[in-house]
Parts: C-alpha cells; structure tokens; sequence
C-alpha cells in the first residue's frame, strides 16, 4: 500500500506544476506583459429599484455578497463592473423576483492576477419580510445581516464563508467547500449547515430539524433547541453547549472528540472512532457504552432516555449536571 503522505505530497507537486504551466501560458498569451497580466480595474455601479418584489436571487463568481438592510428606505443594488465591459451584473425584476447576475466575457488567461481587493455586491433591502433568498457564488462569501425575516433561505459557496444572522421561518440551507459556515438568531423548521473542510457554528437557534456537517472542521453548537438533532464530522471536534433535543440528538465523529456541557435529548447517541467522549447532561439517562480501549465513566441510572455512546479507542465520561 503507498504511502499516504507521499501520495499527497506527489499530489501537491503535480497540482503546482499545472499551476505553473498555466501561469506561463497566460504570460505568453500576453506577450510578457505583466500590466496586461494585472486584474482589470473596476468601478461600482448602483441599480435603483422601484419594482415590487418578494423574492432574491444573487448568481455570482467571485464577488463576495451581502445583504443590508436599507438606511433611507430605498432598495438599491451596488455591484462592480469592469471599465472595459468585459466583466459586469445585470439586475432585473421578473415576476416578482429580484435577479442578480455575474456576466464575465474574458479570456481564460485574464482571470490569472493578483489582487488584494476583494469585490462585494451589497443589497440594501428596505422591508422587514421576504419569500425566498438564494444566493450562490464561487469564491466570493455571503452575508445575510440581522432584521430580515426570510421564508425560505439557500446560501451556497465554493471557497468562501457563509454568514446568517436573520431570521428564517421554513428552510435554511447554507453550505460552502472550504469556508466557514456560521448561523445564529434563526428558526426555521429545517436547518441545514455544511462545510467540507470549514468550521461550523450555530448560536442562538431554534428549529424542528437540524443537521450540522463538517468533514474536516469543528462544528460548535450553542444554545439551540430543537426536536431532532443530527451533527457529524469526519476529523473534526463536535462541542455542544447548552443544546436541546426533544426526540433525539445525535453526534458522530471519525476521529475527532465529541464534549458536551449542559446537553440533553429524548434520546442521545454518540459514536466516535479515536476520539473521546466527555462533558455534562441535563437529566439522569439509561447508559448503553462500548469502547475497547478507552475508559468508561457515567452514572448508573434506571431512569431516563436512552444515551448510547460508542468509542472504539476513545474515553467515555459523563456526568448529570
């Protein structure tokens, strides 16, 4: 069997040879000139809208996102355009929807710059109440501010982080590759929080259903309520503070550590591969542990939910608070 690390680090080596082609490609194309190598220059443009509307759709690439609210009432709509209109948004209202969109007509090989400016597209919102938010964009991260209510909320990034601290009532989705995925002051009856490789964090929240998922991040979880509870990370730590399941929480883990502080649920089960198990619970439980090599520490109780807890190498150590 090869060897994992030199795998990866082959993998690395190649990924940085293309990497490098392709940059010497695009010097080519431009006859070494690096001005023209040099990122386009931009200018904000503001769309006034005046048209009735009761749902958002943001379409971008890089640009980063945010929604605002409106300080003078109006709803308007800043955004960047290239000088030379090869890169630029159109904004529109079509039955009721206010539609954002990245239009990029350059070159593949004007795409590869350096730049320390990011972009932001911000919409300033002058109602309190909306349908359906969605937003989807590659590099760029989403900022949904506080004092909106949204029905329904779909907030999608490649590579970069994803912010919500308004309220939504039905279903609230927000995922990323890479970056960071942060919630709070939500309820929504359905709640969806991914990262592949980024951290997740939920405050102040409180729902039917919730899945917070990360394969290589922490995922942090603090004072939410909810009927059902799913969380799960592959290396990642999963911490729980001040969370509530009235039918049952679940929290699973390869090789990360799951910790607990003033938890509890209808039902409880944990399992982890490597990692260990500790922390607090609310009320007494019936325990169910299996672990081989790790320790076991919970209180005897014949009274309560269920609380299984799975380890195969890890520590178990639980007390009633």
């Amino acid at each position: 069997m090869a060897n994992p690390k030199k795998t990866v680090l082959i993998a690395a080596l190649i990924l940085v040879g293309v990497g490098i082609l392709i940059t010497v490609a695009a010097m080519a194309l431009n006859n070494f000139d690096f001005g023209k190598m040099s990122s386009l220059s931009f200018e904000m443009k503001t769309f006034d809208i005046t048209e009735d509307f009761s749902r958002i759709y943001v379409d971008d690439v890089d640009c980063n996102v945010r929604i605002l609210r409106s300080q003078d009432g109006s709803c308007k709509v800043v955004c960047p355009e290239s000088e030379d209109g090869r890169s630029y948004h159109t904004v529109a209202v079509s039955d009721g929807v206010l539609m954002i969109e990245r239009h990029d007509n350059r070159k593949w090989y004007q795409h590869i710059s350096v730049s320390f400016d990011s972009m932001d597209v911000e919409v300033y919102l002058p109602e309190n109440e909306y349908k359906d938010l969605k937003v989807n964009t590659a590099s760029g991260n989403i900022e949904v501010s506080e004092g909106f209510t949204f029905e329904n909320a779909e907030l999608e990034s490649a590579s970069g982080r994803v912010y919500v601290f308004s309220n939504v009532k039905d279903e609230l989705e927000a995922k990323s590759i890479s970056g960071k995925v942060e919630i709070g002051h939500a309820s929504p009856k359905k709640l969806e929080a991914k990262s592949t490789s980024g951290s997740v964090i939920i405050e102040y929240t409180v729902c039917d259903e919730l899945k917070a998922k990360s394969a290589s991040g922490r995922v942090t979880l603090i004072n939410v309520r909810c009927k059902k509870l799913d969380t799960e990370t592959t290396s990642g730590e999963i911490e729980l503070i001040d969370v509530t399941a009235d039918e049952k929480l679940s929290a699973e883990s390869t090789s990360g550590g799951v910790e607990l502080d003033g938890c509890d649920g209808g039902a409880i089960y944990i399992e982890t591969s490597s990692g260990s198990v500790k922390g607090t619970l609310l009320s007494d439980k019936i325990f169910i542990t299996d672990t081989s090599s790790g320790r076991v520490d919970v209180p005897r109780s014949s009274v309560g939910g269920e609380c299984e807890i799975i380890t195969t190498s890890g520590n178990i150590v639980i007390k009633i608070k």
